[in-house]
């Protein structure tokens, strides 16, 4: 602490008019260099992402797995690209300022070595308060070199939120939810990232058709009205394969359930893909006469009349009913009113 103070108080004393200007000229030097930096950034993100390839989604209807994997993720270094400046302009601040910081002690002349020397040992106690601000840093940085995710992904984030992100820092992701609210997600709570950008992903329908229903019939219908859509150039940037006909899911009280598989490009395209492929297949199974079960009850009546004459009345009791006396009392239970709750005469 002595030192600490000697440090200051010759801080203090060696503030004149030219050490002033001089700490202007460095914070100026600073802001200059962290908008250069900046601008630099984000022209270098610019340049890679309009050298990335780019695949139009019609072009590689047809592919296998492993093509459509490959091509895909190199469309990704658009993504990968903005992730990547992001963690440079937050890297950049923190390290301009920190030289700024220290270049302007230097030049009011403070003795930095004894401050430094007790910023250890004040950095080992913040330390182990400021754990959560650590993790947090460390996790960012492997999310986004390890390319988990980048801006404009689809993703889940530790089952905390679905939406697209908009953000990646040190510390935190910002991501939209399709509510369009803006969740705001510490880097070192994500558990694990589910990405729904990379590559291709499945649109599962599960349809229900009627249990007298030829399912040869069935599939021949799904089959047609999935090609024609696959043939729709309206559908390019969303199929990247006819919709077709893949088994029964469940067989239900009413219904046998059929599901309906195709793989679309993703990125928040299961949703929409969803909706048109649902709505396809209604029409053409209304076409083709197949109706789509729905739940019910069946509700059988009978007539009064048939009714009084299938179950005559039961014949009137001939002998009294008698009560069994509250041996509490020595009374009857007058409390209910099905019973009798005449008392018994006195002796």
């Amino acid at each position: 602490m002595d030192d600490i103070t000697k440090a200051l108080d010759s801080l203090f004393a060696a503030i004149s008019l030219e050490r002033v200007i001089q700490v202007g000229i460095i914070l100026l030097i600073a802001l200059l260099v962290q908008l250069i930096g900046g601008r630099a950034i984000s022209k270098s993100v610019q340049a890679v992402s309009s050298r990335a390839p780019k695949h139009r989604p019609g072009q590689l209807r047809g592919a296998d797995d492993q093509q459509l994997a490959t091509r895909l993720m190199e469309d990704r270094q658009r993504q990968r690209a903005h992730a990547l400046g992001s963690l440079a302009k937050n890297a950049l601040t923190i390290f301009v300022w920190i030289a700024a910081i220290i270049t302007i002690l230097g030049t009011l002349g403070v003795n930095i070595a004894p401050i430094i020397a007790s910023g250890a040992v004040a950095s080992a106690v913040i330390g182990f308060g400021a754990q959560t601000y650590i993790a947090d840093y460390l996790a960012g940085i492997s999310m986004i070199l390890e390319d988990q995710l980048g801006i404009g992904d689809t993703v889940e984030l530790g089952g905390t939120v679905l939406g697209e992100v908009e953000e990646t820092a040190l510390r935190y992701t910002r991501v939209r939810d399709f509510w369009g609210v803006v969740w705001y997600v510490r880097n070192g709570t994500i558990n694990y990232v589910a990405n729904q950008s990379q590559g291709w992903t499945y649109s599962l329908l599960e349809i229900p058709v009627p249990y007298d229903e030829d399912l040869a019939k069935v599939q021949q219908v799904i089959d047609v009205a999935g090609k024609q859509m696959g043939e729709d150039s309206q559908y390019n940037g969303i199929l990247l394969g006819n919709p077709t006909y893949s088994a029964i899911t469940e067989l239900t009280a009413t219904a046998v359930i059929v599901r309906v598989n195709t793989k679309i490009v993703p990125n928040g395209n299961q949703w929409y893909a969803g909706r048109i492929i649902r709505q396809k297949m209604k029409e053409a199974l209304d076409e083709a006469g197949i109706v789509i079960p729905y739940d019910g009850l069946q509700v059988r009546t009978i007539q009064a009349g048939a009714s009084a004459a299938a179950t005559p009345p039961a014949p009137p009791s001939q002998e009294p009913v008698r009560v069994a006396p509250d041996f509490a009392t020595g009374h009857a239970r007058d409390n209910d009113p099905s019973i009798d709750t005449q008392k018994d005469p006195q002796p």
